[in-house]
This record gives structure tokens, sequence and C-alpha cells, in this order.
């Protein structure tokens, strides 16, 4: 059979109570790997409460996994917390037993303070560089309607464990969980094993609400001037995103000249941002500026087939060898799935990865430059 047939789900049952259910078959395989997605709206409440209710969730199933020997993790997208596990197949009721407690209610006994400190930590961690203030201004201007990051940190030294278990009880609908599944499992069992995703927990006893933190000022050192410069494509998920920030990649490292710059691109809900950010001395930041924001103009005239080629068929080598084992693609599969695209949405991606052209690649880079980027500068 074709290698690509590893990427097309069947839809096996979208039953009352319970998540959507997706098969990716594995005939007569011994294990079993399991991705639930949990979709996160957008907004000021639940984009600092998702990495918070990740880390609990997180601290729930380590042990429980640790015993089973099966590994497991906590993710996170633009739309979705992601939570895969890999077992064998007759630990199949451990193995969903592990997703239960990944998607029950919180307690603020299982860490919510800490977990709240961490994500303060690392959001001024963030604030005190050059590279994370530009790449954080950069994600806010260009995604106008999600919270920006001052909005978040604000909403993290104030958030309580309420609001917390508010934003639970709105995201953990079983019925807005999407269940990819590897394995030669029988739908019937597979129902019966998933019975009390989302499950209420008798609560702890009344205790004091966890104050604010103390606002922090930011005070970052940067010895350097810093620019950033990010343009929007839609729809997301397009293959010509990808592949011109390889060949963006590419050049910049070709080329440094008293500079140092690096690519970024940023899968959203409804567009792909491609971003560049680079630093330099106050001598050649002139220069830094303008090689930043003429990238797609000057990319575009040297894309050829020979560059495209080489880049097109590395990124389908990484794709075909993460779909390769279970895990790899249940993750690769279902971050397509999560968005509500087709069960055959991860296979049409790498058809039109194959197919792409220069000239596909050069007609993508010219509508960016048609546009004027968001620019970001930090740095005196």
């Amino acid at each position: 059979a074709d290698s690509f047939d590893l990427l097309v789900a069947r839809e096996s049952a979208d039953p009352t109570g319970l998540p959507r259910i997706l098969i990716l078959d594995a005939p007569g395989a011994a294990l079993v790997t399991l991705r639930l997605s949990v979709p996160v709206d957008p907004g000021v409440d639940p984009t600092p409460a998702a990495p918070i209710l990740r880390r609990l969730a997180l601290n729930r199933i380590e042990g429980t996994a640790a015993t089973l020997g099966a590994p497991v993790e906590a993710g996170a997208s633009a739309a979705a917390l992601s939570y895969p596990v890999t077992g064998a197949l007759v630990d199949l009721d451990h193995l969903a037993f592990i997703l239960r407690q990944a998607t029950a209610m919180p307690l603020a006994s299982e860490g919510f303070a800490a977990a709240r400190g961490e994500l303060e930590a690392e959001l001024a961690r963030i604030g005190e560089t050059g590279e994370g203030r530009v790449e954080a201004e950069l994600r806010a201007r260009s995604n106008p309607a999600e919270a920006s990051i001052t909005e978040v940190r604000e909403r993290i030294r104030r958030l309580t464990f309420p609001d917390l278990e508010a934003v639970w009880r709105a995201t953990h609908d079983p019925e807005r969980m999407t269940l990819v599944v590897v394995g030669d499992v029988a739908t019937p069992v597979l129902l019966a094993a998933l019975s009390g995703l989302g499950t209420e927990r008798r609560p702890d006893p009344p205790s004091a609400p966890l104050p604010p933190s103390p606002p922090v000022r930011d005070r970052p050192d940067i010895l350097r001037q810093w620019h950033g410069f990010a343009w929007r494509s839609a729809p997301t998920f397009d293959p010509r995103a990808v592949v011109t920030a390889a060949l963006a990649a590419r050049q910049l490292r070709d080329e440094r000249d008293g500079y140092e710059a690096y690519v970024r691109l940023w899968e959203g809900r409804s567009h792909d941002v491609l971003a560049v950010v680079g630093s330099a001395y106050a001598s050649d930041a002139a220069a830094l500026r303008r090689r930043l924001q003429a990238l797609p103009t000057t990319l575009a005239a040297g894309v050829d087939e020979a560059s495209v080629r080489s880049v097109v068929r590395r990124l389908q080598w990484n794709v075909l060898s993460q779909a390769r084992t279970p895990w790899g693609r249940a993750n690769l599969v279902g971050r397509f799935l999560e968005t509500g695209a087709a069960p055959d949405a991860a296979r049409r991606y790498v058809d039109a990865l194959t197919a792409l052209t220069a000239a596909d690649v050069r007609a993508y880079l010219e509508a960016l430059a048609a546009d004027d980027p968001i620019a970001v500068r930090e740095g005196s």
C-alpha cells in the first residue's frame, strides 16, 4: 500500500457524550496509541488558563503512566490541548484511565499555585530578552483577535482557582473532544473504555483564595538592536509556508554579515505567520532592518526548482519518518483533526507539499511582499 495511506484516518464513531473517534488502522499491532484533543477557544480567560490546566493534568497522569511504562505527553497548539499516550493493547483500559485523569476536573491542591508561579516566571523571562520581547509583540500584533501578551500576563497574575475551574467547565466537554486511535481496536471495546472523560470530582475543602501576584516590571538588558518583521498568510497549514520558512532560514544562514537572524513559522487558528527576527550592534542595525524587511522580495528572486525540490524532499522525509511510529502518526494526523479538518487532511497536506513548484513558492512570496509587514524594534 502507498505509505501516504498511513496518514488517512477512518471516521469510526461520533457517539453521544463521547469524543469524535477516528482510527488510523494498524492491523495486528500489539501497541495502541490514543491521542485526545481538547479544543480551547481564544480569549483572555482560556489563553492563560490552558497552560495551567495542561501542567496540572501532567501532574495527575505521570505517576500512572510511569507505572504502566507508557509514554505520555501534554501538548498544546493554537487550537487545543492534547494528551497522547502509548501502551500495550491489553492495557487499553489503563490507557483510557490516563485520559480520564488528564481531563478530570482540576483541584487546587494538585499544584495550582506552583503552576501559576511557573508560568509567570516563564513570561517574565521572555520580557527580559530582546528576542523574547520582539517575538511576543509580533505574535500579539499578528493575531489581533487574540489576547495580547500584556493582557495574558495581567490575567495570569490575578487568576484564581475558580477562574481556572470555570475555563475547565467551558472546555472539557467530551463531545467537543477528538480522539485519534492508532491500533487494532474494536470500536465497542473502545467506547466502553472511554466513558468518564471530563468528569467532576469532589472539590478541595474551602481555603483562602490565592492572592494576585505583585506586578512585574520588565527590566530588559538589551545591548544590541533587535528587529522583527511578520507577514500573515491564509489558510493555516499551507505547505508553501513551511517551504518558504526553510528557504528563508537557509538564506539568512548563508548571508550573515555583522548580525544574527532567524525565522519563525507560527501556525494559528485561521492563518500562518512567517516572522524573521534579528539583532545587530548599532553600526549594522540599519542594514539588518533593510535585509529582514526585504526578505520575501530577495527570496522570490532567487527561488528555483532545485532549491524547492531539496526542501520538499527533506520535509517529506520528516513527515514520513514521523508516520512510521504509532506515536508519530497520531500526533501528525491529530494536529490537523483538532482544527476540525477532514480525516484525510494530513494526506492532502503531504500531496500538496509533494506537488509544490518554484512558481508556487514564488507566488506565495510575492503575495507576502505586496503587504506591509508587522514591524517591531527593541533596543537603543
